[in-house]
């Protein structure tokens, strides 16, 4: 009997295709992006139980005129970590579709380092309950490197039973591009393991012989370039790369400029998010953000918004999505202005989610107790945040605006009797070991913060370990202590107060609170960074959650101390 139903749909669906009879929903008159020829054509598009059924002339049984709107595909974030919104899967999918966004692909490396294969399982379920069109990367490299020290260990034996999974499109961001390079046996094994599927990269600065290698060992993503000869090599080499509009990391405008500058071709380039809080989901839009940016610098509409549909479909292999024709998914994005992104609504699957900025209703779930109190601390000793400096010099992590990158100088700091006295310019950066209860603390110098007080946080890239940042001792512990209490999340520390703490207790990554008081209190939060003295172009929290990840240039605190991800060694 489910053949012959099936049959049937199928019968009547091909009558409608062909005009004969009526289709079950028909948006008229709307000027449709042909992604394949990149043409805005003023046509009707059919649609039959969430796929698209024919464009041209139709008539519907429901029929909805959209005179003088755009009609565009569905828009992907190729690569995005959930948990850097700070919510739960279904809260952030509710943020989202109201942008546009249709199709995720989540990399879960942040809940892999905390609570391993389990935290991946929750995620791979959540993640098909929610209204939109969810898949997984799985994460590579859990921790990041050898010289990292997060809550699980993950190897390829781990992840191949994870692998089946229809949500599991293939290997999230390898990091461990040293590892690659040298032939390591456990990088190769995991590689190996997914040379099928596609196999996400990590690659800042990675050009030469080495991208070649990597490129040779089946990785074939980068979201990572920010330097306009970079970003041509890697394309020139058959490297597919995301232009990122994040929190912290924004690499649109060299990009963008760079491949109309070169007249390059863009069909192998898409956009992405990778970390982005909600409070700025709420200000400026999702992958709508990533596409007005694209088209105010110059590109083209309808090659930016192909690059935010069919040009992601395509890397991923994602063959029924990314473009409005016959038999795709009917992912819809009605717009009220085109270079504005002013998104009118939304449809999935050809069911309207989301009009004139509406959210889905979402309901609150039971999280697992794995997932929850993840924050377990040693207590540190004021003792333990002395930074040894006999002759008055130190590496300093220089931080960039816009950038999750940093510069690594050697320079003279303020010293008494040879240890640091962290001052307004240079700031003491402590990294506490939070997932054993181990007492290792590591402590390093960074500057461009220019903080009175202190900040702290448990999300720390990509082990999330507990990072601290200030220009006094007091504060830092303060903090540390906070958080602890709290059972993870961020919190502002000065003159000896606690100004405000955001709780996140699962992982020590996401809440269950309502979105618009994470909202609120992330608002005040960032507000309260700039009267203790930060820079407006910083986001400190997304700043400051970078400075422990050893696999970015140029240098960086862990927990084990002060490291030097060029020389690939600990200072």
């Amino acid at each position: 009997q489910k053949g012959e139903d099936a049959m049937f749909s199928s019968t009547e669906m091909l009558q409608a295709s062909r005009g004969k009879i009526p289709a079950k929903l028909v948006l008229k008159n709307a000027v449709v992006l042909n992604v394949f020829t990149k043409e805005w054509l003023t046509q009707d598009v059919a649609v039959w139980d969430g796929r698209i059924i024919g464009v041209g002339r139709y008539e519907g049984r429901e029929e909805i005129d959209l005179t003088g709107k755009y009609l565009v595909p569905g828009f992907f974030d190729a690569h995005v970590h959930i948990e850097s919104s700070m919510l739960m899967p279904a809260a952030f999918a509710a943020e989202i579709l109201p942008f546009g966004t249709t199709t995720i692909l989540a990399d879960p490396h942040e809940l892999a380092n905390v609570s391993g294969e389990k935290g991946i399982r929750w995620l791979l379920e959540e993640i098909k309950r929610l209204p939109l069109n969810g898949y997984v990367m799985l994460p590579s490299c859990v921790p990041a490197t050898e010289l990292d020290d997060s809550g699980a260990r993950l190897e390829a034996e781990d992840l191949l039973p994870l692998r089946e999974d229809p949500s599991v499109l293939g290997l999230g961001e390898f990091m461990n591009v040293s590892g690659v390079c040298a032939g390591e046996e456990k990088a190769l094994a995991k590689l190996w393991a997914f040379q099928d599927r596609v196999i996400d990269g990590h690659a800042p600065g990675l050009v030469g012989k080495d991208l070649q290698a990597y490129l040779l060992a089946g990785v074939s993503t980068d979201h990572e370039c920010s330097e306009p000869e970079e970003a041509l090599e890697q394309l020139r080499s058959g490297m597919n790369l995301m232009i990122r509009r994040g929190s912290g990391a924004k690499n649109g405008e060299t990009l963008i400029s760079t491949l109309l500058d070169s007249r390059v071709s863009a069909e192998r380039v898409c956009f992405c998010t990778d970390d982005k809080h909600v409070e700025d989901i709420r200000r400026e839009g999702h992958i709508s953000s990533n596409i007005r940016e694209a088209i105010h610098l110059g590109m083209d509409p309808a090659e930016a918004y192909a690059m935010a549909s069919f040009n992601a479909a395509r890397m991923y292999g994602l063959s029924h999505l990314g473009a409005i024709g016959s038999g795709y998914q009917a992912d819809l994005v009605v717009l009220d202005d085109l270079e504005e992104v002013s998104v009118d609504s939304v449809y999935w699957k050809g069911k309207l989610v989301s009009r004139k900025g509406e959210r889905p209703a979402v309901g609150k779930r039971t999280v697992p107790g794995f997932l929850l109190d993840t924050v377990q601390l040693r207590p540190v000793r004021r003792e333990q945040l002395r930074l040894s400096c006999p002759d008055g010099a130190a590496h300093v992590a220089q931080v960039i605006p816009h950038q999750i990158l940093t510069r690594h100088r050697v320079c003279q700091v303020p010293c008494t009797s040879g240890e640091f006295q962290p001052d307004r310019h240079f700031q003491k950066v402590a990294v506490v070991e939070r997932h054993r209860g181990t007492g290792r603390v590591g402590i390093g110098v960074a500057e461009g913060f220019f903080l009175h007080g202190a900040i702290a946080s448990t999300v720390a890239h990509d082990s999330h370990n507990l990072i601290a940042v200030g220009d006094n001792d007091q504060d830092i512990l303060l903090g540390i202590q906070a958080l602890e209490k709290a059972g993870g999340g961020y919190c502002l520390v000065r003159d000896g107060k606690l100004l405000e703490v955001l709780p996140l207790p699962v992982c020590g990554l996401l809440t269950q609170e309502p979105t618009e008081q994470v909202q609120r209190a992330l608002a005040n939060m960032k507000k309260l960074c700039v009267e203790m003295g930060m820079p407006e172009e910083l986001d400190p929290f997304q700043t400051l959650s970078f400075l422990s990840l050893p696999v970015l240039p140029e240098i960086r605190i862990t927990d084990r101390g002060v490291f030097d991800s060029v020389e690939y060694r600990y200072l």
